[in-house]
């Protein structure tokens, strides 16, 4: 069965989206940054956490019962590199820890890396006035992530 997900998150795609990323670097992250920085993981694991499997026929990755959707470098490519924001760290961390993939210690560990990267990109402070009125400012420049 899988996980429900009835949770408030620290970090939402709406905090992500409230800023305009075209003037700096974006909390966004290629499959190897995101299983390194936050899972202590190599990449391998990553992607096969995201297939598949017998025991977890929609991913280890579920939010409110569906299979978590990550974005690609290219939308329009189904090819392309997949681009991790840090608004889904969060909720793939809680669907391993509700699967059994990691234990209560270990997801502790990465919420406390969530929260020190979202302070560093100051998503806890309010954006500057104006910086989020930019027509197209949720479109982030993902163009240069690997998969």
């Amino acid at each position: 069965m899988a996980p429900q997900d009835e949770r408030t998150y620290m970090v939402t795609e709406a905090m992500l989206l409230s800023r305009n990323w075209r003037r700096r670097q974006a909390p966004f992250y290629r499959v190897e940054e995101m299983a390194k920085m936050f899972f202590a993981m190599s990449a391998s694991w990553l992607r096969l956490k995201m297939s598949a499997d017998p025991e977890h026929p929609e991913t280890w990755f579920v939010r409110d019962g569906q299979r978590m959707q990550f974005r690609r470098s290219n939308p329009d490519k189904p090819d392309s590199a997949r681009v991790f924001w840090l608004a889904d760290v969060e909720p793939m961390a809680y669907s391993l820890h509700q699967f059994g993939a990691i234990d209560g210690a270990r997801l502790a560990r990465i919420l406390t890396v969530v929260q020190a990267e979202a302070a560093l990109y100051g998503l806890f402070d309010d954006p500057p006035v104006g910086e989020g009125d930019d027509e197209g400012a949720e479109e982030l420049d993902t163009e240069s992530a690997d998969d």
